[in-house]
């Protein structure tokens, strides 16, 4: 393929909207209700027990080393591509594509899962609150169409959204939590326990299972990178967005989960036992009742939909910046006249996502809620979680290459490190826990990156 003409993207976004763009990626709300069981019990029952805020500790420090290594490339990177670009500078233009695909391979897998995420989610807040059943594919087709209308009115607008679900779903939903932990009366002895590994039957081992879990809850602050050409002084804001997302968000889900552990006391088999404690809690007459349960549900809702915009936004550009080094065709390098938004991509993604859901309808027939996707969901979900890993993981290397180049940083040399070992530790524990058609799953990243290397092959004269 010849080099795509480069589309122009518009904006002149501050470091709130970029924080805005990296946080909402992470999904907080959403990951604060669903991963706390999982890191409670990780696989199997094998997990943290009561000391889920050690595991949330100790994978902020660790992903702090990632980003720091991420934020290295993007005081020097102005481009959208994010990790491609960054690996395309430290390991070559091969490596870099390699990955690159893997990287938004892993980003398109997370976004058609938040779609089904948001069509779930939606169908039990209809039936909660108005009694009547809503199709998921419905709600799931209605929030790929907020996404598109909130994406093409432009990227300021998009982000603004963002920032305001932020800014109230964090809001209501850690004030909930500070009065859960207000009224338990259990709050010394897990404020003591919780971060101590002894604080459940596996001890340190129990940790390490949840903390493979917990690296996940911070997976999207790398979104930041995505901005970096619509941002007013991207070598300066990009950096500060992707190290403040990962303290902000340490932080409310070291208060989420104290809340949930609060409640349920020392019985971490009941707290891992609840698909989403949280939300257990706020229909609890003494701390909630229907009407804050259903701000909640609201909040959750609202925020897998801000997380599902991030995510079209980051990919749209990661697949606009393949296109400009002619890895796409041409036709995903261009954006809309007026506001310079990136069309092919953007059709691509949610018009293909459309036709994913209505395969699974098709698939699956007339089963109500979530049952009906659930297999699907895990699949993907998996590919995603793993693929997110071995790109961490490259960064890492590409950061550490870099560190050693003359001008190169210890600094960044030491964190890359850190981030290699951790998350080839976390990839690891991963593929020891794939069974049935999951297994098929590390097949597929490897037949994907071949695919990247057989293109970018030298041509012969």
């Amino acid at each position: 393929m010849s080099a795509a003409p480069s589309g122009r993207l518009r904006g002149e976004l501050g470091l709130a909207d970029v924080v805005a763009q990296a946080a909402s990626g992470v999904g907080p709300i959403y990951s604060a209700i669903v991963f706390v069981p999982l890191v409670t019990v990780g696989a199997s029952g094998f997990g943290a027990g009561g000391a889920v805020p050690l595991c949330i500790l100790i994978a902020a420090f660790l992903l702090m080393a990632v980003a720091r290594v991420f934020a290295g490339f993007a005081r020097q990177v102005r481009t959208p591509g994010s990790l491609y670009d960054y690996l395309k500078l430290s390991l070559g233009r091969r490596a870099g594509t390699v990955f690159g695909l893997l990287f938004y391979a892993c980003a398109i897998a997370a976004f058609v899962n938040g779609t089904l995420t948001f069509g779930g989610l939606a169908a039990t807040m209809a039936d909660h609150l108005t009694g009547h059943v809503l199709p998921w594919w419905l709600g799931a087709l209605g929030g790929l169409a907020l996404v598109a209308l909130s994406v093409s009115r432009g990227i300021t607008m998009a982000v603004h959204l963002q920032l305001a679900i932020s800014v109230v779903s964090i809001g209501a939903v850690g004030l909930f939590s500070a009065w859960v932990l207000v009224q338990s009366p259990h709050l010394p002895a897990v404020a003591q326990a919780g971060l101590l590994p002894s604080a459940q039957g596996h001890g340190l081992a129990g940790v390490m299972m949840g903390l493979s879990f917990a690296f996940f809850m911070y997976g999207g602050f790398e979104g930041a990178a995505s901005l970096a050409e619509e941002c007013r002084n991207p070598t300066r804001a990009i950096p500060r967005a992707m190290i403040l997302t990962i303290w902000v968000n340490a932080a409310f889900y070291l208060l989420t989960a104290f809340a949930a552990l609060a409640e349920f006391g020392a019985d971490a088999g009941r707290l891992g036992g609840q698909e989403m404690p949280l939300l257990a809690l706020a229909a609890d007459p003494r701390y909630g009742g229907p009407a804050i349960e259903g701000i909640l549900m609201t909040m959750t809702l609202a925020d897998v939909l801000a997380m599902i915009t991030a995510g079209s936004i980051a990919i749209a550009r990661g697949l606009l910046c393949l296109a400009r080094d002619g890895v796409l065709p041409a036709a995903f390098a261009r954006t809309s006249n007026g506001r310079g938004v990136p069309v092919l991509p953007n059709l691509v993604l949610l018009g293909g996502t459309a036709a994913l859901v209505a395969v699974i309808r098709i698939a699956m027939g007339p089963i109500p809620g979530q049952e009906s996707y659930m297999g699907w969901f895990i699949w993907i979900g998996t590919f995603a979680s793993l693929n997110l890993l071995i790109a961490w993981c490259a960064t890492c290397i590409g950061g550490f290459v870099m560190g050693r180049r003359p001008g190169g940083s210890g600094e960044m040399r030491f964190c890359a490190a850190i981030g290699t070992v951790a998350t080839l530790a976390v990839i690891g524990v991963t593929l020891g826990l794939l069974e049935g058609s999951e297994r098929l799953v590390p097949l597929v990243s490897v037949l994907l990156a071949l695919v990247g290397w057989w293109a970018m092959r030298p041509a012969r004269s």
